[in-house]
């Protein structure tokens, strides 16, 4: 068991790691999702390319890969645009 001073050391630690997450969020700029896209992968040698294609595509148009599902046959993966909350607008 732990004594007082070693509890108290301990969640002091974990009020400056909360501080110190709570400063980065903070800084980080607002924002909202735009737009959403799912983008099927079929793990197949000679239709995977297509999959690959559009994926490198919508990532070009500004698309974040948010997640990715694995299926019986490959993957879909879900992508998200955003854009900055104006300052009006939070």
């Amino acid at each position: 068991m732990k004594s007082d001073k070693e509890e108290t050391a301990t969640l002091e630690k974990y009020i400056v790691r909360q501080a110190k997450e709570i400063s980065k969020l903070k800084r980080k700029p607002a924002r909202k999702m735009t737009r959403m896209k799912f983008v099927g992968v079929v793990f197949d040698p000679e239709k995977y390319k297509a999959g690959e294609a559009e994926i490198n595509i919508a990532l070009s148009d500004g698309f974040e890969v948010i997640r990715d599902f694995e299926t019986g046959g490959g993957i879909v993966v879900e992508l998200g645009k955003w854009e900055k909350v104006s300052e009006g607008r939070k």
